[in-house]
């Protein structure tokens, strides 16, 4: 039998003497794609960056063609060949696409003079080769500061795949890509495969591991629960294996959305030159209403200019009737709008924190009597909280809130909001990067917030779950509101086709 391209043999795990990783197995092969699964928590995370040198372990192998290794930091993967793509973006936010692309490696000038100066020209031409593997439009000397979350996502994998890696380890890397950019992504994974790179594939997204992966292993509480063929695995056994219980498939039987409730949130040609034009739309008390666009239409600074986390240029904003003025955070909030942000741990939490405070932060005022602070109110509150959405953490509340699992840390940003006890709640990327049991849990909250009257706007590019939650769908194409649909009429190619233009 030939040698396995990387071998992990019984890896273990520990922090502050709580075992996360308990006599964990890994075996990959050149050029295949291996589907790494399990709930948030599971250990996934742990044990890659082990394998990338972030982590050391504390027992156990890690072979490379045969050869034992030991990284002791992350360069040390890299002199080996194998490249990371995590979840948590890895970037300089002041430096261009182009210098981030090739960040300790950039190219330079021929001649004496080489060692001292940047063959910048040099740079972007080959930013604009890398650039072209995904077939997106980005302009190389762009400050990664002023790309949206998914653009900086993408650039992230090109910076990965274009070097010359044996092996790849993705960590979602398609959360906030749309069904188009998806099938781009996997096109250059094929493409990698053939050239005999290996690729270690994390994904919430099981019709991803179907399309894309020749084996699976599964992680539950840190012990390895089984490594299979894809042929032998069904979407209900997988999820089985992860949460060690059947989870039912989600019905979609949305209550019929009345038409007469009062309108909760209104927009009137709202306008920002080069980013959005003319957005008109209503959404009313119960109701849940999804924006679903393609890269770069717009949708996240919409979202984030009606909470005023963006300036918007004219229009107005009604929340049930009243017309606001919203320029900033503070008066979004005021106005009774909640804002849960695609990326959760950059403008959703504070990470010292503690998931108690965390969870009371925008409830302060509330919390007091006589400008006397109420600490067991806020306990009480918190674990009402913490009940209803199912948020699990090691430690209780009162354990900083980025040793939270993603599922659970998005949960922690929509009890805040929910706590403050708003009138609109808008939610970007709700589910991203967030296992199937707690993908589960929000859908089901969001409908129980919607039967008691709360209004929902969401933007998603996960089209699967913008069908199964949405009494109605919005697509925005370039900035421009091309279409609705109700939840009756809706369907895949029908949103895909009106967001990409008319197109498709």
């Amino acid at each position: 039998m030939s040698v396995p391209l990387l071998e992990m043999r019984a890896i273990h795990k520990a922090f502050y003497g709580v075992k996360v990783l308990q006599d964990v197995p890994l075996t990959l092969d050149r050029g295949e794609v291996l589907a790494l699964l399990g709930e948030n928590g599971a250990g996934k995370s742990t044990l890659i960056k082990i394998l990338n040198g972030d982590y050391q372990l504390d027992s156990g192998q890690i072979f490379l063609e045969g050869q034992p290794v030991y990284f002791k930091e992350p360069r040390d993967a890299e002199a080996n060949g194998i490249k990371m793509i995590y979840q948590e973006l890895h970037y300089a936010p002041d430096l261009s696409v182009a210098e981030n692309l090739f960040i300790g490696n950039l190219p330079r000038v021929a001649g004496p003079l080489g060692r001292f100066l940047i063959d910048w020209k040099q740079m972007r031409q080959d930013a604009k080769v890398a650039l072209a593997l995904l077939n997106v439009d980005i302009d190389p000397d762009t400050s990664m500061r002023d790309l949206t979350v998914v653009e900086r996502q993408i650039v992230e994998i090109i910076k990965a795949i274009y070097a010359d890696a044996k092996l790849l380890v993705m960590d979602e890397p398609t959360a906030a890509l749309t069904p188009p950019e998806v099938e781009m992504l996997f096109d250059v994974v094929r493409r990698l495969r053939e050239k005999g790179v290996a690729i270690i594939y994390i994904s919430h997204r099981l019709d991803e591991i179907f399309q894309i992966a020749q084996r699976v292993t599964v992680l539950r509480d840190g012990r390895h629960v089984a490594t299979k063929p894809m042929s032998e695995v069904s979407p209900a056994s997988l999820v089985e294996m992860m949460v060690g219980r059947e989870i039912e498939a989600r019905q979609v039987e949305l209550a019929e959305q009345n038409d007469s409730a009062e309108v909760a949130l209104e927009i009137r040609q709202l306008r920002k030159a080069g980013v959005f034009e003319d957005i008109s739309f209503k959404v009313h008390s119960g109701e849940i209403v999804s924006i679903f666009g393609l890269l770069g239409s717009g949708q996240i600074s919409l979202t984030r200019s009606i909470f005023g986390a963006e300036r918007y240029d004219s229009g107005s904003i009604f929340v049930y009737g009243q017309e606001k003025h919203i320029r900033k955070p503070q008066d979004g909030k005021q106005a009774g709008i909640g804002f849960v942000p695609i990326d959760r741990k950059v403008r959703g939490l504070v990470l010292g924190m503690s998931v108690r405070k965390n969870l009371t932060l925008s409830n302060w005022k509330n919390l007091s009597r006589l400008s006397f602070f109420l600490p067991q109110t806020e306990r009480q509150h918190s674990q009402s909280w913490i009940d209803a959405l199912g948020i699990r953490m090691a430690g209780g509340m009162e354990v900083p809130v980025r040793f939270l699992s993603g599922g659970n840390q998005q949960k922690v940003v929509l009890a805040r909001w929910l706590e403050a006890n708003v009138k609109v709640l808008i939610l970007n990327e709700p589910t991203w990067g967030v296992d199937v049991g707690a993908r589960s849990d929000i859908y089901d909250q969001l409908e129980m917030l919607a039967e008691k009257g709360l209004a929902i706007l969401v933007v998603s590019s996960d089209i699967q779950e913008v069908l199964s939650i949405s009494h109605r769908i919005l697509t925005l194409y370039k900035g421009r509101l091309t279409a609705e649909f109700n939840h009756t009429e809706a369907s895949q190619d029908k949103v895909l086709n009106a967001a990409a233009g008319g197109v498709l």
